[in-house]
């Protein structure tokens, strides 16, 4: 870990988006790299590559401005003229739309009402390869993800950067069961759950996030100690006969994996609940690899 320099490679993964119409920047996002089956992939959500609400369809911008392009604001080895290049953060326009098509990849259930997309992209030749790694990359361990956990979004709330752009860490905890899909907008019923409103594939997060970090990746942190097999399998390794000569046990350590895309709060008031949505991570897996094109998102949509 250097101490003059970049201390954690999560600090390295995520990027900042712009999304631009005709008339210049509408606002700013995050999103990161995905790679599935050897295919590069930038992702992050349904409204802000859209300009709408995913379940209302309703422009979030006040004007009504919906994005034509978004810049990816990338790391790169070539700022400045031809003679005198160097390291920084510079723009790498992403057009929206080929020939009136999106170019994005929606989740072949839920399409448009799941809040993520994946964007076939290879990253630029001149993006050094160890910044924004792909986040399903940054790590292979696996940790107990449970309720009550400790997660980090990693993003740009407001469009705020530390150094050279990095993002900023906000902290949260798994505030549903993560295993299981949620209700929003639903009521209660008589026997368990709720009913109505919309089921999505995600779990909420409890944390005071802020405009500009949809689309942020979320890894979960645990502490203690865990079977790497099965994380899952309460167990005390000294007892295990094979805990001598294995690698995989973790023990008194610290394990971080990535869960999700993050897209924001569920409520209009950032007073309310300060419950967001995450969405699984095995939900932006099956969007990229099902390749299903996007629906124009300023075309009537049915259910």
């Amino acid at each position: 870990m250097p101490e003059h320099g970049v201390r954690s490679v999560y600090s390295a993964c995520p990027f900042e988006l712009m999304t631009l119409d005709q008339n210049g920047v509408i606002s700013t996002a995050t999103a990161f790299f995905f790679e599935n089956a050897g295919v590069s992939f930038v992702v992050t959500n349904w409204h802000v590559v859209s300009g709408k609400h995913f379940l209302t369809k309703q422009p979030i911008d006040g004007q009504g401005r919906c994005p034509s392009r978004i810049l990816a604001k990338l790391a790169t080895y070539e700022v400045g003229d031809a003679e005198r290049q160097e390291f920084g953060i510079a723009p790498f326009e992403i057009p929206l739309y080929e020939q009136e098509q999106p170019v994005w990849f929606e989740h072949p259930t839920f399409g448009s009402y799941c809040d993520v997309v994946a964007i076939p992209l290879e990253r630029p030749k001149s993006c050094p390869s160890n910044l924004h790694r792909p986040a399903n990359r940054m790590s292979s361990i696996r940790i107990p993800v449970e309720p009550g956990g400790l997660v980090f979004i990693v993003g740009f709330p407001e469009g705020v950067s530390v150094g050279f752009g990095l993002p900023l860490w906000k902290s949260g905890y798994i505030a549903s069961e993560p295993h299981y899909d949620v209700n929003v907008g639903g009521t209660q019923r008589e026997f368990g759950g709720l009913e109505g409103g919309t089921r999505v594939p995600a779990f909420f997060v409890d944390s005071q996030t802020r405009r500009g970090m949809s689309g942020s990746p979320v890894f979960a942190r645990y502490i203690g100690s865990w079977d790497g097999r099965d994380p899952y399998r309460k167990t005390d390794p000294f007892e295990d006969p094979d805990f001598l000569d294995r690698e995989d046990y973790f023990v008194s350590a610290v394990g971080t994996e990535f869960v999700g895309c993050y897209s924001g709060r569920v409520l209009a008031r950032e007073d309310g609940a300060a419950v967001g949505l995450c969405w699984r991570r095995d939900i932006v897996e099956e969007i990229c690899s099902a390749g299903q094109v996007g629906q124009h998102p300023h075309v009537r949509y049915a259910r």
